[in-house]
């Protein structure tokens, strides 16, 4: 095992292999590590959003994911309370992708490790679990302890770590940084079927107390995810599948599209789905992607935050290792960054999380939607990630919207 680097980044999804990309290309040492192997399931909605591509064509995967069947998603349908509304992603917000992608995350993420495991400067280390960080008499960390495949603890020394390892990082937990989101306190579980005709856009099936998503994910599998409170599932009778029917019955044209198909997968669960961070970055360490903070943003925000901060903290994490005089400096601007664009998109995904909590807040909303199909592309762009909250307060960002036509 290696026993030292420039940086230890823990965790191989999204954020931990681009960012490993991005610093092996500059020629820095980095351990990417991971407890599980290559290819792997991940519980996740299996979407990334628009802005997503000009990030997956600049780290080199594009063509492969196309190749191994990425759905192109072109909007959202929003159903549930008897209303039904329509909204396509628009080219806004400085990106010209009208596009998503439904792709299973275990080649979204093998694709990037591969990439990242590409540079001669990036040593994967899988099946490495951490297990704690090492810090020196004035607290800074100064590596970790890992636990490699035999079950023997190994140390690794680093100028840097990185905690990418999820929305439950352990990284972020050990800093002391994570804090939970009480009153979001959901789970979700997901699995594939086969036999769904696949649909151009991906779906948001709401009822009383939660809702299903579901997106084609390649040419014969539908990925869907069942979210509900944690005090649903404690109180949940008979089989997961019988569970899972209960709360198709209330959703009734989901039902109906499910009809016929046939589950490919058992369902998995993860959660809960709510955290925040008060800090991002400490001497000698850092977090990126969903161990910054997640809250679960019905389309596909997750990659695009993983994808953005991975670019933006490996530019910070340079400047400090070609100059560690410029560590504070950079790390400070990297905050910043993260917190510009992500903080106004995690508050939107808060106020559709608390407004679908109430059914008269959502029933009046969707029969809003449903007869302004303008505004309805508007809050998918928005929560697509095509356009910016910020954009909002811009007039010419209106006068777009009026002459922007959507793609037929």
């Amino acid at each position: 095992m290696k026993r030292h680097c420039d940086v230890l980044v823990i965790g191989s999804g999204p954020a931990g292999s681009a960012l490993a990309q991005h610093l092996g290309q500059r020629g820095h040492e980095v351990a990417l590590v991971d407890k599980k192997a290559f290819p792997r399931a991940k519980p996740c909605g299996e979407f990334a959003s628009p802005q997503c591509l000009p990030f997956l064509r600049e780290l080199g995967v594009d063509d492969a994911l196309r190749a191994a069947g990425a759905r192109l998603v072109h909007g959202m349908r929003m159903q549930g309370h008897g209303k039904q509304a329509t909204g396509r992603f628009l080219p806004m917000g400085g990106t010209a992708s009208t596009c998503g992608y439904g792709i299973r995350r275990e080649v979204l993420d093998s694709r990037l490790l591969d990439q990242a495991r590409r540079q001669p400067a990036v040593t994967v280390l899988e099946r490495s679990e951490f297990r704690s960080l090492t810090r020196n008499a004035d607290g800074r960390i100064t590596g970790a302890v890992l636990r490699d495949a035999t079950g023997a603890d190994q140390p690794i020394t680093a100028r840097f770590v990185v905690g990418a390892d999820g929305v439950h990082s352990r990284v972020a937990r050990e800093l002391g940084v994570q804090r939970p989101i009480s009153w979001l306190d959901r789970f979700a579980l997901v699995t594939r079927y086969r036999g769904v005709p696949p649909k151009e856009t991906a779906e948001v099936h709401m009822f009383a107390g939660g809702y299903f998503a579901a997106t084609t994910v390649d040419s014969d599998r539908f990925h869907v995810n069942l979210l509900l409170d944690r005090s649903a599932m404690r109180h949940r009778q008979g089989s997961w599948d019988e569970f899972v029917d209960s709360h198709l019955q209330q959703v009734p044209v989901f039902a109906e599209r499910l009809r016929g198909a046939v589950r490919d997968e058992a369902w998995r669960g993860i959660g809960p789905l709510a955290f925040t961070t008060r800090a991002q970055a400490l001497p000698g360490a850092a977090l990126v992607g969903d161990a910054c903070g997640y809250i679960d943003p019905l389309t596909g925000e997750g990659i695009y935050f993983a994808l953005f901060t991975a670019r933006r903290l490996a530019a910070a994490l340079d400047a400090a290792l070609v100059d560690p005089k410029r560590e504070a400096s950079a790390m400070r601007r990297y905050q910043a960054e993260r917190r510009r664009e992500v903080a106004p998109r995690m508050f939107l995904a808060k106020l559709l999380q608390r407004g679908m909590r109430q059914d008269w807040i959502a029933r009046t909303v969707l029969g809003v939607l449903a007869n302004c199909p303008q505004l309805t592309d508007l809050l998918v762009t928005l929560t697509g990630d095509a356009a910016h909250p910020r954009d909002l307060l811009r007039p010419s960002f209106w006068r777009t919207l009026r002459l922007t036509e959507v793609p037929a």
